[in-house]
């Protein structure tokens, strides 16, 4: 009787094990985890499109911010969580630089991660202190080539993209200058308005204003192709510097081991939703450009994106201040 008994539990256990594996995805919240605090481009992005694709699923998506250790702790998070489809990742370009500046890190960019869609992209761009003799990028390389040393360049912090793609620049200009790294953009932006900086690689959204207001000078975006954000700013390959494309940018992951068919999914609906013109100017209200891609293409570009932080790193001593 006991047999019995055991073997109608087993096979009851087992009809619903069925019943839940043949559920559609989703069948409950989906949760996108932010390695950042609320409020900046990473954490909006996400929660734009986290409202729309709610809306497109038909379950709730909400947004986790998990701020910490330069994003390394949201990073963590996601990877260790059930590779169901229901813990997704707004990477951020923290996302590739920190396997260059930190030993030992307790996940990996690509072993423990499925790529599913690039979401933007984020220009940046290089604006100098009116009181440089320069009106574009040949100007200025010109300028810092007969005056080796005298311009400073002023960066957020040692470990930024921004800081790097400054670097980037430099070397492929084969000029010298020197490298101020304040702590946080505040103070490097104080300096760059005073002239006691008078370069910078910045995120669009943080310099644009100063732009527009005549205090500082922009001269071109680093990016392949122009911004919309900025259309009428040259890129950095089209001043001089052929083959030029460094961005931040925001990306949608989730742990390695998704199932394809929800990978799948997921990149469709994020693709669909980016493609929306509602979708395209409001990440330009933050300063982004939309972008979408396929899994394997998020999955080459992310593994290009650590090659060449980590070369460039490597070659300029960079380090955590």
């Amino acid at each position: 009787m006991r047999t019995v008994f055991r073997l109608a539990c087993a096979a009851i256990l087992c009809l619903l094990a069925s019943v839940a594996a043949a559920q559609p995805y989703p069948s409950k919240p989906i949760k996108i985890v932010v390695a950042f605090p609320p409020g900046g481009s990473t954490d909006l992005a996400a929660r734009a499109l986290g409202q729309k694709l709610s809306e497109a699923l038909a379950t709730p998506v909400v947004v986790e911010n998990r701020p910490g250790a330069s994003g390394n702790i949201g990073a963590e998070a996601v990877a260790k969580a059930p590779a169901d489809g229901y813990t997704l990742f707004m990477a951020a370009t923290s996302f590739a630089t920190s396997p260059a500046f930190f030993a030992n890190l307790p996940w990996d960019p690509i072993r423990d991660f499925a790529p599913i869609s690039l979401v933007a992209t984020v220009p940046i761009i290089v604006v100098i202190n009116p009181a440089v003799p320069a009106n574009n990028v040949r100007e200025l390389i010109a300028y810092a080539k007969a005056n080796p040393g005298k311009l400073n360049m002023a960066s957020p912090g040692a470990a930024t993209l921004t800081r790097l793609s400054g670097e980037m620049f430099r070397i492929a200009a084969g000029i010298d200058w020197v490298s101020v790294h304040y702590k946080g953009g505040p103070p490097a932006m104080n300096d760059m308005l005073s002239g006691q900086a008078q370069v910078m690689f910045a995120n669009i959204s943080d310099v644009l204003a100063q732009v527009k207001a005549g205090r500082l000078r922009a001269l071109a975006v680093t990016t392949a192709k122009r911004s919309a954000v900025v259309p009428e700013l040259p890129t950095l390959s089209e001043s001089g510097l052929p083959g030029f494309d460094v961005s931040t940018w925001q990306a949608m992951l989730a742990p390695a081991g998704t199932p394809r068919e929800v990978v799948t999914r997921l990149n469709a609906e994020i693709g669909r939703i980016m493609a929306l013109p509602e979708m395209k100017e409001r990440f330009l209200s933050f300063g982004t450009d939309a972008a979408t891609s396929t899994p394997e293409q998020l999955g080459q570009f992310l593994r290009d994106e650590v090659a060449k932080i980590g070369k460039v790193v490597k070659d300029v001593g960079a380090k955590i201040d």
